[in-house]
């Protein structure tokens, strides 16, 4: 569904990215793994037409779409849940997630966006302001769903998140791969990571220095602390 083939991208004069590929197919949860500054933001700001690549090819669903605007590439079936949620402060829980609703028919609406978070339909007449940061990340993840995407990627999905809340986000994110869903996921909790991915993608430097699954990541512990420091 989403690949991704030598990728080259940066900011001005400094390149972070440098030939990096990978590739999530339909109902996949693949990870983005590495330590901070190896250019796991960078490639999904590419991706998602948030900065422009300077080399190689973004296909979804068989299209190329690098250097398309990042509306476009929305609308194609890619939702974001960036880092730090990003939700609109000053409109309600309701509005945040009307505003990005997509045509009626698709697959997402309120109702099931608050079937999968609970804690939301308590708050729908809130300010977005007004929620905890685990209240605003689920908003964040519903807004993202009403898009009704195909793909989704969450950029650091349960950072500075509680233990209780991050848990809710794991099982709200397996029953959306249950659900069938691409999910392209970034996040430092490795032993959550390694429960519901399929394959992770080891980023070093802006390269993609190591592909594989969940056990073959859990039995090279050299690996771990070589890219990971754990």
């Amino acid at each position: 569904m989403l690949e991704v083939v030598d990728l080259h991208a940066g900011y001005g004069d400094a390149p972070v990215l440098f030939g990096v590929g990978f590739g999530v197919a339909r109902g996949e949860v693949v990870t983005l793994l590495g330590r901070n500054g190896m250019g796991k933001t960078t490639t999904v700001r590419a991706v998602m037409g948030l900065i422009r690549p300077r080399g190689g090819a973004v296909r979804f669903a068989g299209d190329r779409i690098d250097g398309m605007p990042p509306h476009r590439i929305a609308r194609r079936g890619i939702g974001l849940v960036p880092e730090g949620r990003q939700v609109f402060p000053n409109l309600t829980t309701r509005e945040n997630l009307i505003a990005t609703a997509a045509r009626a028919g698709g697959a997402w609406s309120l109702d099931r966006v608050l079937s999968l978070f609970p804690r939301l339909a308590e708050r729908l007449d809130s300010m977005a302001a007004l929620l905890s940061g685990g209240e605003q990340q689920m908003l964040a993840i519903g807004r993202a769903l009403m898009t009704d995407p195909c793909l989704l990627i969450l950029d650091e999905a349960t950072e500075g998140l509680a233990p209780l809340i991050r848990e809710d986000i794991w099982r709200a994110l397996a029953q959306l791969k249950q659900a069938g869903l691409g999910i392209l996921l970034i996040d430092k909790n490795l032993n959550a990571l390694m429960r519901i991915a399929d394959r992770h993608v080891v980023l070093e430097k802006g390269r993609a220095v190591w592909t594989g699954d969940s056990a073959a990541l859990r039995a090279d512990q050299a690996l771990a602390r070589r890219y990971l420091g754990v």
